[in-house]
């Protein structure tokens, strides 16, 4: 009888090669014909056992697909050294009652020669079974094992096939994936650590190929996955798992001996690989994760190393452990956007809306529509956390469609309580990739008797706008037709004024992360000062962005900034308190702010 850990391992090993796959069966049937042809015999079979049965995947003779395991003579097989060959199985006391023999069927000759894999594990045996009792000759049972063996030969280049990675001509990810599995059934319980190495930049590469040809960037990739092996020991299997990407399994070491073996790794991946006649020198980052080789862990453990990889790719580290804080961070994003069409589908989405103040007068002039999220299960959502996961999704265009009419609809309704005053919305990069994005805007403006000069669109500063051929022509058609344009966020990031030609825009707001705090911090000051000063020589109004104290509304009205904006001068609320404010505002003396 096979012991718990053994049969593991073998039900693990069944499940990696696929041997249940109907093409395989259909391959081994000229093996299962020739076995029985040879031997005379009525009935041929190649028979797996598994978990709870016996099954037939190829077989001569006999209708039956299946048997259950508690019944099947091949089980006894699995356990011999060589061939179990059973003269009459009516004179044998553990299969005289079988259903096989006592049954329709009325076998009486066996002999079963195990299938056994090159790493010792027997999957199921070759057998013969007859109505009359025989005994084979010595030869007879060689020649059984030597079909056995074809059998298994089959059974493993069939498995090869597709599981291994042609440049480096190692195992690929669906072997590693595999492999895993046996290792949590073989292993259960015991310690590893995964590991997965990018050790060249994939935009390199293909710079490289696109200049050399894809045979000089083969034999780079096939040098650096002779590095891995060389420095890793024998017992260590390395995967080639993507283009650029290996990975393999250590066992039973602690993070230091882990994080050394990854500096010698590091120390020898990073000397320079010849690609045709240039020197080039490979990157080395390292996503690592510790694992129990159960299933439930070894099988989301290539998922766990990516986690940690691309957090050592985003900081430049050689190395870094897998963090479920940051899986739970990554997990929750990718969340947010999977939620997102159902949530615009169901209302979870409202605005609100900033007002901006005129420094000249402490006047409101108009209101910035900011989006909102109340998620049914994570409640309420920021917009600096939906908003950048979105902007990476096909949904953002339908949503900011959905800002559009709706931000509209109240701007109109202003216009007959609070005329004069305007409305601004946000516009992202994939906005822009729709060609009719003004088309439909100036339509929704009609419709709701609006003139384009109530409007303001803000957009991001930066590199997108090159990326984006259709968005300078849109943002001027909006120009001209009288729509204002503002550059959003100024001074956060990009922050060149030599692009800014190019661009239609009537306002520069200055960024948040150098107005709040202003007054502490020289650099920031004259930042500022120099960004306001810049734009108002250009010909740009400014509006500063995160006003939260009167200290840094002193110095922008010094430095002669035209609007503000900020939780000093009012927070995010609805259009209805917007109103409110806007009338008493307008019919009350003037505000504190222009007193001094």
């Amino acid at each position: 009888m096979l012991d718990r850990s053994q049969d593991l391992e073998r039900i693990a090993l069944i499940e990696a090669l696929n041997v249940m796959d109907p093409a395989l069966g259909r391959s081994l049937d000229p093996v299962t014909e020739l076995a029985a042809f040879t031997f005379g015999t009525a009935i041929a079979l190649i028979s797996i056992v598994d978990a709870d049965s016996q099954r037939f995947i190829s077989r001569v003779g006999l209708a039956l697909e299946r048997t259950d395991r508690h019944h099947s003579i091949c089980s006894c097989a699995l356990q011999s050294s060589g061939i179990l060959q059973i003269e009459d199985l009516r004179q044998d006391p553990r299969f005289h009652d079988n259903p096989i023999v006592a049954g329709p069927e009325q076998m009486r000759f066996y002999a079963g020669a195990p299938l056994v894999t090159r790493n010792g594990i027997a999957l199921g045996t070759l057998c013969l079974m007859d109505r009359t009792p025989r005994v084979l000759t010595a030869d007879e049972q060689r020649q059984l094992q030597t079909l056995a063996r074809i059998v298994v030969n089959q059974m493993e280049l069939k498995m090869s096939l597709g599981r291994r990675e042609p440049i480096s001509g190692l195992p690929n990810r669906q072997q590693f994936q595999a492999d895993l599995s046996v290792l949590g059934r073989q292993d259960g319980g015991n310690q590893f650590t995964g590991v997965l190495l990018d050790v060249f930049d994939l935009q390199s590469a293909n710079d490289a190929g696109q200049a050399l040809g894809l045979k000089p960037v083969e034999s780079l990739l096939r040098q650096a996955s002779l590095r891995v092996q060389e420095v890793l020991t024998d017992d260590v299997q390395v995967y080639h798992v993507a283009s650029t990407r290996f990975a393999f399994v250590v066992r039973n070491h602690d993070h230091a001996q882990v994080e050394a073996l990854m500096q010698r790794l590091r120390e020898r991946m990073r000397r320079p690989l010849m690609v045709g006649s240039i020197p080039m020198s490979p990157q080395f980052h390292a996503g690592l994760c510790d694992f129990r080789a159960d299933p439930d862990e070894a099988g989301d453990l290539v998922r766990k190393c990516m986690v940690a990889l691309n957090h050592a790719l985003q900081t430049d580290a050689c190395l870094c452990w897998y963090s479920a804080d940051r899986d739970a961070h990554l997990r929750r994003r990718y969340r947010l956007a999977s939620d997102a069409a159902r949530g615009l589908a169901q209302d979870q989405f409202s605005l609100v809306y900033q007002p901006r103040y005129d420094l000249r007068d402490g006047q409101p002039v108009s209101a910035e529509a900011l989006l909102r999220w109340t998620h049914p299960m994570l409640g309420p959502i920021t917009p600096g956390e939906f908003i950048p996961v979105l902007e990476c999704t096909a949904l953002m265009p339908a949503l900011s469609q959905w800002v559009i009419e709706h931000a509209f609809a109240q701007a109109a309704r202003w216009q007959q309580l609070l005329p004069g005053f305007t409305l601004s919305i946000n516009l992202s990069p994939r906005d822009f990739d729709n060609a009719n994005l003004w088309t439909g805007m100036a339509e929704r403006l009609q419709a709701n008797g609006l003139v384009p000069s109530q409007i303001e669109v803000e957009i991001t500063e930066g590199q997108w706008l090159h990326s984006h051929p259709a968005a300078l022509p849109q943002l001027r058609a909006m120009a001209a037709a009288g729509v204002r344009i503002a550059i959003d966020d100024f001074g956060s990031g990009y922050s060149n004024f030599g692009y800014l030609s190019e661009v239609p825009i009537s306002h520069i707001k200055v960024d948040q992360s150098l107005v709040t705090g202003l007054a502490r911090s020289r650099t920031a000051r004259l930042k500022v000062e120099a960004i306001i000063r810049l734009a108002q020589q250009l010909g740009y109004r400014t509006v500063a962005e995160g006003v939260e104290h009167e200290s840094e509304l002193s110095l922008l009205r010094l430095w002669d900034c035209n609007e503000a904006q900020g939780y000093y001068l009012a927070r995010p609320m609805s259009a209805d308190a917007v109103t409110q404010l806007v009338l008493a505002c307008r019919a009350g003396p003037p505000s504190d702010m222009d007193s001094d």
